[in-house]
């Protein structure tokens, strides 16, 4: 089976030239797309909004704020502000991660292509 890729003929022999061109174009978008992510933020609140994260779409955590209630409550329950971190960033990498894919699916088709985050 042949996938007709965006712009080229779907035929067996295929101009190879225009398959790499294609691409070539491909991976210029998907580059652009990973430039662009760096701009986007996704974020998280948990505990009531005791824990806010913000992570940029390349994964990056950019962001952590901590409420004034949680820091009182910090000094007898420690345990808990850190699985309330925990939790925000988790939560807030998933958000990007999913954000990258559907930006990197705009480009690609929806094609996997492994190695691309």
């Amino acid at each position: 089976m042949v996938r007709k890729l965006k712009g080229t003929k779907a035929t067996a022999g295929g101009n190879q030239a225009d398959i790499v061109k294609q691409a070539q174009a491909m991976q210029q978008q998907m580059l652009e797309v990973q430039e662009q992510l760096k701009s986007k933020e996704v974020s998280s609140s948990v505990g009531g909004g005791a824990v806010s994260v913000k992570v940029n779409g390349q994964k990056e955590l950019i962001e952590v704020k901590l409420s004034d209630e949680v820091l009182k409550d910090a000094a007898n329950d420690k345990e808990m502000l850190e699985d309330l971190i925990l939790t925000a960033v988790k939560d807030a990498m998933a958000k990007a991660e999913e954000l990258a894919e559907g930006e990197m699916a705009k480009v690609t088709g929806g094609i996997n292509i492994p190695g691309l985050f």
